[in-house]
């Protein structure tokens, strides 16, 4: 156990010794493996530099609270819901589907994964603190025993021990006065020696410890987790407070990086897939610091982030499928998630509250135990007047349309710029996908499989494959290359919640080599129903321009136009400028171990031997 600062470069050395194998001998070689991890230092906010946050050690030790649990599930916050589900049947409700879930876990076998475990352990502390049976209690304590007596959780590659220490640090004090001493003393021995101590060593600048110097979401999952875990185990008078005061300083500065990208309009640079994983887990680590320290020292306040749920939800198109940019899953769905009620507590956000009790009624889900914690009650007229259209500004901008927010055969179309080096990044400036008639017409295929050769190089390597590279994607190619992968774009006009809606970015960088000027407008015609798409290039030599976009319908030609077809419904794609181009299809199809990307087509245009100044017109239609 550290107890003294003078004690602590002794134990940073002991930590690097054991992870290198010597400071000196082998330490290149074994360096080399971890620099094929996700290590990516991405260029700060361009829209806001971010706030700096000091803290000192006697803040959290003045601020910290006595007793537990002092992260979640407090007693006020138990006596509050307790005296709410009195009255309120829709809250007593969710109290027993919550219950139900506890239930059903405790015979449901191992979890496959800490993240499983985490809302399993949540489900187990909110039916013991309501109930106050010790079935719940005994199933707790023998996995968090479970888990501290692993050897390690995986903190070479820090992630794992981040959202190890979240399981361990909520389910500590959560059932820190059920549990045994014994037991106790286990539990902190392996939050100290798997989660804290190397934790430590990252902020003292562990190769491991990369995390701490990105903007995105290993920021967030692994100083939260060390935030978490810390402020579980402090008590005053004892050893374990020192941990805190170390930690609880260094992680909110270095999670102020990460908290900075939401700004200024709350789109989250790594995409919608990743929105939900890094998002999650800085609420928890903020709730944690509130709840315990009585403050989060301003980073819920940060620009942008009160509006990150708006992201989510506008991203989402009209057929219920989330905008599949940088490393997604095609096809997922917007799904209940009870934190944005804490969202909703935290900023006084009606709306948003009013949202997850629909999308909950509408899934036929149970409810989540953070829809116990964060209750807000809907109010009696649900819906809102949101924006049709909307621009998210930020590190990776997106510009989206529709007609309508609840007919689910209407428009949508969504387009993405900002920079191609944002982690998890495609080459993929100016990519649209859209909805119509209740389907997904053109898409982005999303994620490969992470464990092929260097495909985390954000160098060279990743772009030479299929679903990274350019040549997979809803744009334009120039002699066929990918874009500049060191390209940002921005959108230069937006003119929204129009009859005709326009947004227009400007890609000159993406196509650095191969032109003097290059933008994409695309034009929502909501009373006609039609999207415009018209690419313009001002081409430095002769080049050819090859139009393209994924799609999973079939696709039948006719010259310059095109109908496509999937599940009983049709689209019309045509060619207004060059009136003369040709449409054409060719498979997605890849070889392994690539994803194979079976069945998928693209419509394709090619324009051959251009110069100077060229425009690509295509119009779409739903039939």
């Amino acid at each position: 156990m550290i107890v003294r600062c003078k004690v602590l470069n002794l134990i940073v050395l002991a930590i690097y010794f054991l992870a290198f194998g010597g400071l000196h001998k082998g330490f290149g070689q074994e360096k080399a493996k971890y620099d094929k991890l996700f290590v990516w230092i991405t260029p700060e906010n361009p829209w806001q530099k971010t706030p700096e946050i000091s803290i000192s050690e006697q803040d959290v030790f003045t601020r910290l609270k006595q007793g537990h649990p002092r992260l979640f599930m407090t007693d006020s916050v138990i006596t509050k819901i307790r005296e709410q589900s009195k009255t309120d049947e829709l809250l007593a409700r969710y109290i027993r589907e919550v219950i139900e879930q506890a239930d059903a876990s405790i015979d449901a076998g191992e979890p496959r994964n800490d993240r499983e475990l985490m809302k399993r352990m949540l489900e187990w502390g909110f039916a013991y603190r309501w109930s106050g049976d010790k079935k719940y209690l005994e199933q707790a304590k023998n996995y968090l025993l479970k888990l501290t007596e692993r050897n390690e959780w995986d903190w070479f590659h820090f992630l794992g021990a981040g959202e190890a220490s979240v399981v361990a640090g909520i389910g500590y004090d959560i059932f820190y006065n059920g549990l045994d001493e014994q037991s106790r003393k286990q539990i902190v021995h392996g939050m100290i020696k798997n989660g804290l101590n190397p934790g430590i060593a990252a902020y003292f600048g562990a190769p491991f410890g990369w995390f701490k110097d990105v903007h995105h979401n290993w920021n967030q999952v692994c100083n939260s987790g060390l935030i978490i875990a810390a402020l579980a185990i402090a008590e005053e008078g004892d050893d374990n407070l020192w941990f805190a005061k170390f930690i609880v300083p260094k992680a909110v500065q270095s999670l102020a990086m990460a908290m900075n990208e939401y700004a200024p309009d709350g789109s989250y640079p790594e995409g919608p897939g990743y929105w939900g994983f890094g998002t999650s887990y800085a609420i928890l680590g903020l709730e944690a610091l509130s709840n315990s320290l009585g403050t989060d020292f301003g980073l819920s306040k940060f620009k942008g982030f009160d509006q990150t749920f708006y992201y989510q939800w506008h991203v989402t198109g009209t057929s219920g499928n989330i905008m599949s940019y940088a490393d997604a899953s095609p096809n997922s769905k917007r799904t209940p998630n009870g934190l944005m009620l804490w969202m909703s507590k935290q900023f006084g956000d009606q709306i948003l509250a009013n949202n997850e009790h629909d999308l909950l009624k509408a899934s036929g889900k149970k409810a989540g135990t953070y829809d116990v914690m964060f209750y807000v009650p809907p109010t009696k007229v649900s819906g809102t007047d949101l924006p049709l259209d909307r621009y998210f500004r930020g590190p990776v901008e997106v510009v989206t349309m529709r007609t309508s927010w609840t007919d689910k055969n209407g428009l949508f179309i969504g387009v993405k710029a900002g920079y191609s080096q944002a982690n998890h990044g495609h080459l993929d400036l100016g990519n649209f996908e859209m909805d119509a008639l209740g389907e997904r017409w053109f898409y982005d295929l999303g994620s490969d499989d992470y464990y092929l050769p260097e495909y985390f190089n954000m160098n060279s390597t990743r772009w030479n494959y299929y679903r990274t590279g350019s040549k997979s994607h809803n744009l334009s190619l120039i002699d066929k290359a990918n874009q500049y992968f060191y390209a940002t774009s921005k959108f230069i006009k937006t003119d929204l919640n129009k009859e005709k809606s326009t947004a227009t970015v400007d890609l000159t960088e993406a196509y650095k080599g191969f032109v003097t000027l290059a933008n994409r407008s695309v034009t929502m015609d909501k009373k006609a129903g039609t999207i415009l798409i018209e690419d313009l290039f001002d081409l430095n030599d002769e080049h050819t321009i090859t139009w393209g976009a994924t799609t999973d319908a079939k696709i039948t030609v006719k010259g310059n136009s095109a109908i496509l077809e999937q599940n009983g419904k049709k689209l019309s794609a045509k060619i207004i400028y060059p009136s003369k181009a040709q449409f054409y299809t060719e498979s997605a199809e890849q070889l392994l171990p690539e994803k194979k990307n079976e069945k998928v087509n693209r419509l394709m245009v090619d324009l051959k031997g251009q110069k100077g100044e060229n425009r690509i017109t295509i119009i779409l239609k739903p039939l």
